[in-house]
């Protein structure tokens, strides 16, 4: 996978890309909470629109799995998807352990809910 970082103000962006697959998905969300550590963002826009389908369905739920450890309730994540690509398993997941995150096809919606988030 490959990842970009961009910030404006308080907000990390990251654009992912690349085949989705349990170990780079697990390597991907590693190396985001390095970098959100390392530039003090709390809130996330991730817009991973130019992932493929997930190798297995179990990548899903590893996926949901790693981003919950890693990215407990203190951090807000706003992820873009195509909706062909969406069926909710990584997002429950990560909601099921305590994860602050929610789906969206656009652009515009994510960054409301961030705002609204931070209100």
């Amino acid at each position: 996978m490959k990842i970009t970082y961009r910030q404006e103000s308080t907000l990390l962006i990251l654009d992912i890309s690349g085949p989705w697959t349990a170990s780079g998905m697990h390597e991907a969300i590693g190396a985001a909470r390095a970098e959100a550590d390392k530039r003090k963002c709390r809130n996330l826009l991730v817009d991973a629109r130019e992932i493929s389908f997930p190798d297995t369905e179990a990548t899903r739920f590893f996926s949901g799995e790693r981003w919950a450890k890693l990215f407990d309730a203190r951090f807000r994540a706003a992820f873009i998807v195509r909706p062909a690509l969406y069926n909710g398993v990584a997002e429950l997941v990560a909601r099921n352990r305590g994860a602050n995150v929610a789906v969206f096809f656009e652009d515009g919606p994510a960054r409301k809910w961030l705002d609204e988030e931070r209100a």
